[in-house]
C-alpha cells in the first residue's frame, strides 16, 4: 500500500484543492462534546502563547515566530477521476469550515476595518474550484444551500437537507461555535491574533492512499479516539464494491433507509437481528453476529450474504432486502411504542414485557415487498405473546430456553404462509411445554394445570401483565375504556402510578376460618396456596390496595368499587344493577360472571374457573 503524507496548516488546506465527501462518510454526526474538545484543544495552546505574546501586534510574521503550532490530527484522501475524496477526517474538516464561517461573521462584526482579515477567511470557506465554478472548498451539493445561509448570515434550517442528521449537527454545532468564539475572543486584538494562529498555526496531515486500498484503511480508522461501528465499516465494505461513477444512488439508498434508525442509534440491532433472523438456525449460529458483523458478513468461510466482489449482488442487496427490512423494523420499533395501534401485541410485547424477540420472527417470515406484511405482522406478535404467556402459565419458562426456542422457529417461518404462521408457533410452544414438564398435553393450556399456579409463582411484572390483558379484555367488553393506561397498569412506580397486586382473602380470622383441618385447626400451608391462586388476586392502585390489606371481606368490597379497576368491581353487587353494558357482555361472552357478598372457597374456586376461561379468549387457545 503506498501512502503519501502532507503536512499542511488551515490555510493551505482550503486553498486549491475541493474536498468531495466521500460514500463512507457522508453524514455530519459531530455534537457538542466533539465540538468542544476540539476548541479546548486548540484554544489551550493558543491561550498558552497569547498570555506571553499579548503585547505583540496581531500579525502572520508575530504568530509565526511567537506562537506554538497545535496538531489537529490525520485525514485521509483518495484522488479517483481528478476528484478528491475524503475517506476519513470529514467532521474534522466540515467542523473547520464551520469555525472558518463563525470567525468570518464575528471578524465583521467586531470592528469596522476588518475588511482583509474577512476576505481572507472567506477565501478559505468558497472558492474557484474545477471548470471555474465558485463553491465550498468542503463541497457537498446537498449542503450548500444550508452552508451558504450560513455564510450570508441567513436563518438556517434542518430542511434545507434531507439528510436530517446532518443538517441538526451542523446547526446546532454552529450555534455553539459563534457563542463560543465570541466568549473566548472578545477582544479585537486577541480576535485578529487568533485568526492568524488558527490558518497559519493548526496544522493537519493529508495521507493520500490508493482507491483499492480504501477499504481496508476505512475498516481501521478511529476517529478521534472512537471505534467505527459495524454498520459504518459494513457501509465502506459494501459501497466500495460498487463503481464510484454510479456509488452515488446506492449511497442515498443507504442514507434514506437507515435514517430513522440513526437518529435512535439503533442501526446494529437492525443489522443483527436481519443477520440472525435469515441466516441462523440456532442461537448458536445467531451468536456469531454479537461482535463485528460485519466480518462475518466477509469471511471467506462463512459470505453470508454472498456479496464479496460482486458489485451486482451488492447492488441487488441494497436496492432489496436492505431498503425493504430496515423500513420493516423501523415500522416495527414505532408499532411496539404505540400503545393505541392495532397491532397491539407489538406493543405488548415490546414495552409491556420488554421483549423484541417478535421482530426477528417477523423478519424471518417476510419476503422482500411482502403483500402480506401487516397480517404476518399481526400474527406474529399475537403468537409470540401467546409462546411467552403459555409458557409461563405452564410454569416452563425459561429465558434461556426461550431464545433458543425463538431460533428453531426461523426454517419453518422463512416460506410459511401467512394463514400456518400461529399454528407452526404454538405447536413449537406445545412440544416446548411438553418437554420441560414431562407430559403430553395435548392443548396449550388447561385448567388442572392453571389453578395451580398463582402469586407465588411469577414475579409482579408477569402477574400485574396477566391482570391487565384480563381487565383489558373486560373493558373491551363493555365497550367501556380502561382507567388508567396499561403502561401503568404494568410498570408503572410511585404513588400515583403503581398498581399492586391485592389478595382477596386477607390474612385475617374470617380468612383463615374457611380452611380448618380434621382438628378444627386453620391448615395454614392450604391457607397460603389457596388465597395465592388467580381466582384470589386483584390489580389495586397502589394506596387502595394498602388499605385493603388485612380488611374484613365485607369492607373490601368498598374499597372494590367507584374507581377501582373493573374486575374487581365484578365482585362488587352494586356493580351489576342497571349495568345493561355488563348484561350484554355476559350474554355475548357467555362467561359466569356473578357478585360476591361473601367470598368463599367456592367463590375462590368459580373465580379461578371464571379467569381460566377469560384466559382462553384472551389468548385465543
Amino acid at each position: 500500500m503506498e501512502v503519501s503524507p502532507y503536512r499542511q496548516n488551515i490555510n493551505e488546506l482550503f486553498s486549491t484543492r475541493t474536498y468531495h465527501i466521500d460514500f463512507y462518510q457522508r453524514e455530519y454526526k459531530w455534537t457538542a462534546d466533539e465540538v468542544k474538545r476540539l476548541l479546548e484543544d486548540i484554544f489551550y495552546h493558543f491561550d498558552q502563547s497569547y498570555a506571553k505574546h499579548c503585547d505583540l501586534d496581531p500579525s502572520e510574521e508575530n504568530v509565526r515566530d511567537k506562537y506554538s503550532w497545535y496538531y489537529l490530527n490525520t485525514y485521509i484522501t483518495n484522488k479517483t477521476d481528478g476528484r478528491i475524496f475524503v475517506v476519513d477526517g470529514q467532521q474534522r474538516l466540515t467542523t473547520l469550515t464551520l469555525i472558518l464561517i463563525a470567525l468570518y461573521h464575528l471578524c465583521g462584526a467586531n470592528a469596522q476595518n476588518s475588511l482583509e482579515l474577512q476576505d481572507w477567511l472567506k477565501a478559505k470557506i468558497v472558492g474557484i474550484g474545477v471548470g471555474g465554478k465558485r463553491q465550498f472548498w468542503m463541497a457537498h451539493d446537498k449542503r450548500d444551500t444550508l452552508m451558504q445561509a450560513l455564510l450570508t448570515g441567513n436563518t438556517p434550517s434542518i430542511n434545507m437537507i434531507d439528510d436530517g442528521i446532518t443538517a441538526r449537527h451542523i446547526i446546532e454545532n454552529y450555534a455553539l461555535l459563534q457563542k463560543e468564539l465570541s466568549t473566548r475572543l472578545p477582544s479585537r486584538h486577541k480576535l485578529d491574533t487568533f485568526i492568524y494562529y488558527f490558518l497559519g498555526m493548526v496544522v493537519i496531515i493529508n495521507l493520500e492512499v490508493a482507491q483499492t486500498d480504501v477499504p481496508m484503511v476505512f475498516e481501521v480508522i478511529n476517529d478521534r479516539g472512537v471505534r467505527l461501528q459495524s454498520y459504518e465499516i459494513l457501509k465502506g465494505k459494501l459501497l466500495g464494491e460498487i463503481d464510484k461513477a454510479e456509488v452515488d444512488q446506492f449511497a442515498d439508498i443507504w442514507d434514506k433507509s437507515l435514517q430513522e434508525l440513526e437518529v435512535e442509534e439503533d442501526v446494529d440491532n437492525f443489522f443483527r437481528t436481519y443477520l440472525r433472523a435469515h441466516f441462523s438456525d440456532t442461537r448458536k449460529q445467531g451468536q456469531i453476529f454479537d461482535g463485528p458483523y460485519h466480518r462475518e458478513i466477509f469471511d471467506p468461510a462463512n459470505n453470508t450474504l454472498n456479496l464479496k466482489r460482486s458489485p451486482h449482488d451488492v447492488k441487488t442487496f441494497l436496492k432489496g432486502p436492505f431498503r425493504y427490512y430496515t423500513k420493516l423494523y423501523y415500522k416495527l420499533r414505532i408499532l411496539g411504542d404505540n400503545e393505541n395501534s392495532s397491532f397491539s401485541e407489538c406493543y405488548y410485547n415490546s414495552q409491556l414485557n420488554r421483549m423484541d424477540g417478535h421482530i426477528m420472527l417477523t423478519l424471518a417470515v417476510c419476503a422482500v415487498d411482502d403483500p402480506d406484511e401487516d397480517a404476518k405482522i399481526l400474527a406474529i406478535a399475537r403468537a409470540f405473546d401467546r409462546a411467552y404467556v403459555m409458557l409461563q402459565l405452564n410454569r416452563a419458562y425459561d429465558s434461556n430456553q426461550f431464545q433458543e426456542l425463538l431460533y428453531t422457529l426461523h426454517p419453518m417461518l422463512r416460506t410459511c404462509p401467512t394463514d400456518e404462521i400461529e399454528t407452526r408457533i404454538d405447536s413449537q410452544v406445545l412440544a416446548e411445554i411438553n418437554t420441560r414438564r414431562n407430559t403430553n398435553a395435548q392443548e396449550l393450556l388447561s385448567y388442572g394445570q392453571f389453578k395451580q399456579v398463582g402469586y407465588g409463582d411469577y414475579n409482579s411484572r408477569f402477574l400485574r401483565y396477566f391482570l391487565t390483558r384480563i381487565e383489558n379484555f373486560l373493558s373491551d367488553g363493555l365497550l367501556w375504556k380502561l382507567k388508567d393506561t396499561m403502561y401503568n397498569y404494568v410498570c408503572g412506580t410511585g404513588r400515583s402510578n403503581a398498581y399492586h397486586i391485592e389478595h382477596i382473602l386477607a390474612r385475617n380470622d374470617e380468612s383463615r376460618g374457611l380452611f380448618l383441618d380434621a382438628s378444627g385447626e386453620v391448615d395454614e400451608a392450604l391457607f397460603e396456596n389457596e388465597r395465592n391462586r388467580f381466582g384470589g388476586l386483584l390489580l389495586l392502585k397502589g394506596q387502595d390496595n394498602s388499605s385493603s390489606s388485612n380488611e374484613l371481606y365485607k369492607d373490601k368490597l368498598r374499597t372494590y368499587t367507584g374507581s377501582a379497576p373493573h374486575f374487581a368491581q365484578t365482585l362488587v353487587p352494586d356493580f351489576y344493577k342497571a349495568n345493561s353494558a355488563m348484561s350484554n357482555f355476559i350474554e355475548t361472552s357467555e362467561l359466569q360472571f356473578t357478585p360476591a357478598h361473601q367470598f368463599t372457597r367456592d367463590t375462590l374456586e368459580s373465580r379461578s374457573e371464571l379467569l381460566f376461561s377469560m384466559t382462553k379468549k384472551v389468548w385465543n387457545v
